[in-house]
């Protein structure tokens, strides 16, 4: 944001350098920098997502009359000549998404006069063209006061004003004549009629002013940060309006934008006022509540005793109210003004104390502290084995943030409530991920992006979630799985990645582990992968994780040429094992016998091979599945299962004949228990 200096300066009346405003707002948590323009001097300010409270001229003169002990210049609008009682019907469909919404009414403006001079160099300086009279000066409101109007076409209203949530699919035509598509996740302003815009974000072409424009609407209010937070982007709009609701506009300062707007208007294009008309639910607004700021905590967290006076005064000069906890000595009770969204807990009191106080004037202190090495827990050394095995497979690790955002988890399907940030640093970094899944798709369409097509990745890190009123963080190790199972070589065909290929991974970690005879995988449902190709997967009975094709639907949104295979696992199931076994090597050699199967293709052959483990024969040492077919001279409905039998005995070397018997009393156990047929 960019405010010319001698605007700050007719605000808050400060006798100090460029140089000297930007080192006090930096030094205090506004990180700013100065401009030297052609035309006049301009502050360029970098402000952080938290401090929705500085996107305004009096929002920055508030930081500087506390660091400087001056008074802020308040231009209330005298009391507005009435001219008309017209009024605006106005209708809210959730006072939640809108708690506060006003109108006012003003006739037979002059569209044409032009704006002054100092006006447009100001709107220039901040980033603003010059549009017409009207426009201009909530344009102008808006970055004096932080609260964005919008002005309406008085004679393109249907009656009344209505605030509610689009329809799915819901179409409305821009003030940039851009058509949008909408659904029940957007808040929008509309008439009887029609769409006149969306809530926070920009007006429609259908109700815009014109150069044929008398009377108007202005529209002044208050809309739910959460409502409005990441809709711009899933747009691709960005406006400043949006800018500032997205992180909170101070809902009580919508009257003294739309009368100080309308002191320009009569000002600058005459105009007949009408009253304000006012929908407001108090109960909707969130209540600043007070807090607990004790004295020994500041000492503990700063490392210094700040005067009982110098806190309250700091705090006061904050506008905030503070009431005094057993003389000072126990604490204060300190209420937040109504424009800090940022302050919420005593940490947030201590850190405002810190920066007005000054972070020089805080002692550095040297703190050592004793330790003594201790051996390597039993977590750390599963953790580094399971990721020694997955860099083995040739996966590598990446690390992703534990915040995302929203549309993506929404997106991803996940069941789980989210927990919310109170405080994020943007809408993309605003929920806890209940998932490790959608940051390694976001982890995959950056590699492509830059021309990787063999792809192996995996992250073993936590996930958040939320029930029965308890947040719950659990340690899981996700994969994905991108491309060729070999890397590009002339000669060579390319066969894409699938199931089996990550599966056999998922095997080599649990055999590593000393877990695979208890793994087993079966058909499930998952809302990121692909019905009927992916599995659960099941660790003596109870459900560790899943592996599976992504769905049809996201592969189409990612617009991906290829099928990734993701799993994702709970850590806390894979334990190491608690003694290690020594087998020796077999001195008799190992026979196999190969069986085919006609099965249905709704069968699992899970239960074919336990059936096969339940007899119990001592010398079979392994069943593997190596073949599965179905198409031509296969019956429809049926699929050709070809099963290995390795047979060995570890001080003889086995007959044909005692292979054959146990060879027939499986094909005669597996055709009765499953009325299968056998192939010659």
């Amino acid at each position: 944001m960019r405010i010319p200096t001698e605007w700050i300066k007719e605000f808050c009346g400060i006798d100090a350098t460029n140089d000297q405003m930007v080192n006090q707002l930096t030094m205090a948590g506004v990180e700013c920098c100065f401009l030297d323009s052609s035309t006049q001097e301009i502050l360029d300010l970098s402000l952080t997502p938290n401090r929705a409270d500085c996107f305004s001229v009096i929002g920055i003169c508030r930081e500087l009359a506390v660091l400087n002990n001056l008074i802020i210049k308040t231009d209330k609008p005298d009391d507005l000549t009435i001219h008309h009682q017209s009024e605006m019907e106005i209708d809210i469909e959730s006072p939640n998404d809108c708690p506060v919404f006003m109108t006012r009414i003003i006739n037979n403006i002059d569209i044409n006069r032009e704006t002054p001079d100092w006006m447009i160099k100001r709107l220039e300086s901040s980033g603003f063209k010059s549009n017409n009279i009207i426009v201009d000066i909530t344009n102008y409101i808006m970055l004096e006061t932080g609260q964005p109007l919008h002005a309406y076409d008085l004679s393109k209203i249907d009656s009344k004003i209505q605030v509610r949530r689009g329809y799915n699919n819901e179409k409305i035509i821009l003030l940039d004549e851009t058509i949008k598509k909408v659904n029940k996740t957007f808040l929008l302003i509309t008439d009887n009629s029609k769409a006149l815009g969306i809530a926070g974000i920009m007006g429609g072409q259908h109700s815009g002013i014109s150069a044929d424009t008398e009377n108007i609407v202005l529209e002044s209010a208050c809309f739910n940060h959460k409502t409005i937070m990441g809709r711009s982007r899933i747009l691709n709009l960005h406006t400043e309006s949006g800018l500032r609701f997205e992180r909170g506009v101070d809902p009580l300062i919508q009257k003294h934008a739309i009368e100080r707007a309308t002191q320009l208007i009569n000002e600058y294009s005459d105009g007949q006022n009408g009253p304000i008309s006012i929908k407001q639910d108090d109960e909707s607004i969130p209540p600043k509540q007070p807090i607990m700021l004790r004295k020994k905590r500041i000492h503990q967290i700063l490392g210094i005793t700040i005067a009982n006076y110098k806190v309250y005064e700091i705090l006061t000069k904050l506008d905030m109210r503070v009431v005094e906890q057993e003389y000072g000595y126990s604490g204060w009770l300190v209420t937040p003004p109504s424009f800090r969204f940022d302050i919420n807990e005593e940490c947030d009191l201590i850190e405002e104390l810190a920066r007005i106080y000054g972070y020089q004037n805080i002692d550095e202190k040297n703190e050592t502290q004793e330790t003594t090495l201790s051996n390597t827990r039993k977590r750390s050394t599963r953790i580094n084995r399971i990721n020694n095995v997955m860099v083995g497979r040739g996966y590598s690790e990446v690390i992703n943030y534990s915040f995302i955002s929203p549309s993506m988890n929404i997106m991803m399907g996940t069941d789980s409530k989210t927990i919310d940030i109170k405080n994020p640093l943007s809408i993309e970094m605003s929920v806890m991920r209940t998932s490790l899944l959608p940051g390694l798709l976001q982890n995959l369409m950056y590699n492509l992006q830059r021309q990787h097509e063999n792809i192996k990745l995996f992250e073993s890190a936590k996930i958040f979630t939320h029930n029965d009123k308890t947040n719950r963080e659990k340690d899981v190790i996700a994969g994905i799985c991108y491309g060729s199972k070999t890397k590009e070589q002339w000669g060579l065909e390319s066969n894409p990645i699938d199931y089996y290929d990550v599966k056999g991974d998922l095997e080599m970690l649990f055999s590593d582990l000393g877990i695979h005879d208890q793994v087993t995988y079966s058909k499930d449902s998952h809302p990121m992968l692909c019905p009927g190709k992916n599995a659960k997967i099941d660790l003596d009975g109870i459900t560790v994780g899943h592996v599976g094709e992504l769905s049809p639907e996201l592969i189409m949104e990612l617009d991906l040429v290829q099928t990734p295979i993701l799993f994702e696992i709970d850590k806390n199931h894979l334990k190491l094992p608690n003694q290690m076994h020594y087998q020796d090597h077999p001195y008799f050699p190992s026979s196999r016998r190969d069986i085919s199967l006609l099965i249905p293709e709704n069968q699992e052959t899970l239960a074919i091979l336990k059936t096969i483990q339940q007899l119990e024969i001592p010398i079979l040492k392994n069943v593997i599945i190596f073949d599965v077919y179905k198409g031509k001279n296969i019956e429809s409905g049926l699929i050709s299962v070809a099963l290995g039998l390795i047979f060995q005995a570890k001080s003889r070397t086995l007959t044909d004949e005692e292979i054959d018997r146990y060879m027939s009393n499986i094909k005669r156990q597996i055709v009765s228990n499953f009325e299968l047929k056998i192939r010659q």
